[in-house]
């Protein structure tokens, strides 16, 4: 009770003082919903403020060949790889087929003097690298053997200085230009790498445990290193004649020097751009930059003029990444969100009257996910709120559906000329879930588990009863579901318990019944049938064959359907998890769904980029009906005899209409998602715990469920 009453005071204390800021008038642009911002553009003179350069960006054009992976630009064309198959991989400048090669190469790079290629080479004389250098016409200029002792690992090469510095998984070896070994350098087993400076010189990177590393300088006389500095953040790039390396932060990159001091080379919101997630940096002959990361295709950094930086009215999107991703210590958790990133990236570079500017407000892991919640909190009640918030990670929708602090996108729908309601794939499962079309998503997935139809029949679920007579049936050393944990029992079952038990819009719950009782008793009765390597049974049909009742299916993609009962060989039902009444046991896994702050000052930009983001997926199932039929057409026509990457994982040969028909009725059948409260989830598994530890009966810990859930969901209002 003093708990509450103490966070009713701070409430009220928060809610004053916006009131009284709100007394002042504020100055005209003072804020990004008042005015078009122009990032670090003198709004008066148009001269240039800011701390960092004046860049725009733009897209890099690649091959349309699927498969290449970029090595870098030269002469202002792209350098890529591809591996066709394991004795054939092709190296490219452009369109151009510049070599072949009959392995798959470790690594590739481009450099001044020509391609390097490093391949792993093993013959009697032991194991070594093979290093071969080639022109940008394809001709064979150099080709080095060096050998690498027994009991070590080739993991890296680096050229600079004259020299080749291979690192080992426990050293540095050094190596003159001939393939002469000159010296080693020891270094802890597995850790760190070498890395070229923008003036040649080699350095040691070893990365740091939560972000950043140790940079050290290598002694190839004294046959040692010696630490220069640490720096706790981001990513290093080779720099160019002005810096030894490049940083990449969250917040922009900055130029680094062999001591360790900073200055920024570009700061996105200066620019009025959204490239989070940048890992690497190449600085490019003619003034611009190539980068890369894992947010998204490759771009050009290119120097712009101030007028270049249109004015725009910039939209705040927010995310808090879940506790467990920030204890994990990544440099930039900008990661775990890179559709998202690729999604603001190649929104932002239209140039439109909006740009959308991505927030972290964990503040890449200096906060937790309870502070950053705090955080965002706060900026509600001060008026400062975000525009849109990713429901992914930390932070749940349903306590801003509780508050109705969340915008009903029908509203938005029936004002669009093009998109309406029935063309989202997902709109009756969301609202489903929430009441109302509060949160949009550009792509799903499923889950699902498939069993045979001559056990199932023509059947899209199974009850718990169903599990329990099958599972009974089942021989030892089979299994009904693989890999089966009373924790993965436990999660998948009360995710789903607690969409039917709790009503946010009217903040009442019921938990306290016979149903939820029959949940809580098949989590204690369950056979677990964990992992071992007893039970661990590969290449056989696992299904077919009677080895397992059920099979994971994951349907990432409108042909995975068609590709997993091809691959069984009979005829499947689609049953999902089982669930207490036998109805349909598959959801909709939506890939970081987005909601908008009701009463907003620009509902309409943030549609606008939700919209883009509907009509542009990539990834996964589109939630855009018209994309996912255009998917659906591409599949009835795939060419078998068509050349594929050796990677290859899909259908070899047209999807058939029974296929596609399949895959449309599970659409259909489809009538939730995983949408899921997870301090909601974090309470129920706090109270089973002693249910499972035998110290309650299900039908107590039912009640004492009710009581505390009926407090949680009352204080979400």
């Amino acid at each position: 009770m003093r708990r509450r009453m103490a966070w009713i005071l701070l409430l009220a204390l928060l809610l004053a003082l916006c009131a009284c800021g709100k007394e002042e008038p504020k100055e005209a642009g003072a804020t990004a919903t008042e005015a078009q911002s122009r990032g670090a553009v003198d709004p008066a003179t148009g001269a240039w403020l800011g701390r960092g350069g004046c860049y725009v960006t733009e897209p890099l054009e690649l091959s349309e060949e699927p498969g290449h992976v970029l090595l870098g630009l030269h002469g202002g064309q792209a350098l890529s790889q591809r591996v066709v198959a394991l004795d054939d991989t092709r190296i490219c400048l452009g369109e151009e087929e510049l070599l072949r090669l009959d392995t798959i190469p470790l690594a590739a790079w481009c450099a001044e003097e020509g391609i390097w290629t490093q391949e792993e080479e093993r013959s009697d004389e032991g194991e070594a690298v093979r290093l071969s250098l080639w022109s940008y016409g394809g001709e064979p200029l150099r080709s080095l053997r060096l050998p690498v002792p027994a009991g070590s690992f080739a993991l890296g090469v680096a050229v600079g200085g004259d020299k080749i510095w291979l690192n080992c998984s426990n050293a540095v070896r050094v190596y003159d230009m001939d393939g002469a070994l000159l010296c080693q350098i020891a270094h802890e087993e597995w850790k760190g790498h070498v890395i070229r400076g923008g003036d040649g010189t080699i350095y040691f990177l070893e990365p740091g445990q939560r972000g950043g590393g140790t940079l050290s300088a290598l002694d190839t006389e004294a046959e040692s290193m010696k630490e220069l500095f640490r720096y706790e953040k981001g990513s290093l790039s080779t720099g160019d004649g002005e810096s030894a390396f490049f940083l990449c932060l969250p917040d922009g990159i900055y130029r680094m020097d062999a001591a360790g001091q900073t200055r920024p080379l570009v700061l996105w919101d200066e620019c009025l751009l959204s490239a989070g997630g940048v890992t690497k940096v190449e600085a490019l002959d003619d003034g611009r930059f190539l980068l890369r990361g894992a947010t998204g295709d490759p771009l050009l950094l290119v120097p712009a003029q101030p007028e270049d930086i249109r004015p725009r009215t910039v939209l705040t999107l927010c995310a808090i990444p879940s506790q467990q991703a920030l204890d994990a210590g990544i440099d930039d958790v900008s990661m775990y969100y890179t559709n998202i990133l690729r999604s603001v990236s190649a929104y932002n570079a239209r140039g439109g009257e909006s740009s959308v500017r991505f927030v972290d407000l964990s503040e890449n892991g200096a906060l937790t996910a309870q502070q950053a919640l705090l955080k965002l909190n706060t900026q509600i009640l001060s008026g400062e709120a975000p525009d849109m918030i990713v429901f992914e990670g930390g932070v749940s929708p349903f306590p801003f559906l509780r508050q109705g602090l969340l915008r009903d996108l029908r509203e938005d729908l029936k004002l669009d000329p093009e998109i309406s309601e029935e063309d989202l794939v997902l709109a009756r499962a969301i609202e489903n879930d929430c009441g109302g079309l509060y949160l949009m998503t550009e792509c799903f997935s499923m889950e699902t588990r498939l069993g045979l139809q001559s056990r199932f029949g023509d059947s899209w679920g199974w009850s718990l009863e169903d599990y329990y007579r099958i599972d009974a049936e089942t021989p030892e050393g089979k299994m009904v579901i693989y890999n089966l944990t009373r924790d993965y029992f436990l999660r998948m079952s009360l995710s789903r318990c607690l969409r039917s038990a709790i009503d946010w819009q009217s903040g009442s719950c019921d938990f306290d019944n016979e149903g939820f009782v029959r949940v809580l008793e098949a989590c204690r009765d369950i056979r677990e049938t964990p992992e071992d390597p007893n039970n661990m049974v590969f290449g056989a049909n696992l299904m077919a064959d009677g080895y397992m009742v059920t099979e994971l299916a994951m349907v990432g993609s409108v042909t995975d359907l068609a590709e997993e009962t091809r691959r069984i060989g009979q005829p499947v039902s689609v049953i999902g998890w089982p669930t207490p009444d036998g109805s349909c046991g598959t959801d909709f896994g939506i890939s970081y769904p987005i909601g908008v702050l009701q009463g907003g000052a620009h509902p309409a930009l943030c549609w606008d980029f939700l919209r883009f983001c509907l009509l542009h997926a990539e990834r996964g199932i589109p939630n855009y009906r018209p994309l996912m039929e255009q998917q659906i057409e591409q599949a009835r026509h795939i060419d078998p005899e068509a050349e594929r990457e050796l990677w290859y994982d899909g259908l070899r040969s047209p999807m058939t209409e029974a296929e596609i028909g399949f895959f449309r009725e599970l659409l259909e059948q489809v009538e939730h998602s995983t949408l899921c409260d997870e301090t909601a989830l974090t309470i129920l598994r706090e109270e089973i715990a002693p249910f499972l530890a035998g110290q309650r009966s299900a039908e107590e810990t039912a009640k004492v469920i009710q009581s505390r859930m009926s407090i949680y969901i009352s204080e979400q209002g």
